[in-house]
């Protein structure tokens, strides 16, 4: 899938690069949403690397690395996170795990 045409770039190499930067920010966009829907749809961090060309961990560390920044400075702080984002990120960890526990039992 092609997803860009050189032809339809502007022929100023400036504007040209503008335009991917844009479109670099959006791609990015879709895919932290497509990562967070194939987590809540069970896929493990192993699968999500492997389509993404990239180790589990490196996936793992990419992807989480806004929610590690928000607890870090939570906890730098000394403020507790809301209920909800505690929630969040408590079952996230927990189906991960229960995952890990399936596998290893299959």
């Amino acid at each position: 899938m092609n997803m860009f045409d050189i032809d339809v770039l502007p022929q100023d190499p400036l504007e040209a690069l503008g335009e991917l930067s844009r479109a670099g920010s959006e791609l990015e966009a879709l895919l932290r949403d497509r990562v967070a829907a194939a987590r809540r749809q069970g896929a493990t961090w192993d699968e999500i690397g492997e389509r993404l060309g990239m180790s589990r961990q490196a996936a793992w560390e990419y992807y989480t690395r806004d929610v590690r920044r928000i607890l870090d400075k939570a906890a730098a702080d000394g403020e507790d996170l809301t209920e909800e984002e505690a929630l969040r990120l408590a079952t996230e960890e927990v189906a991960e795990i229960r995952r890990r526990r399936q596998r290893s039992w299959s």
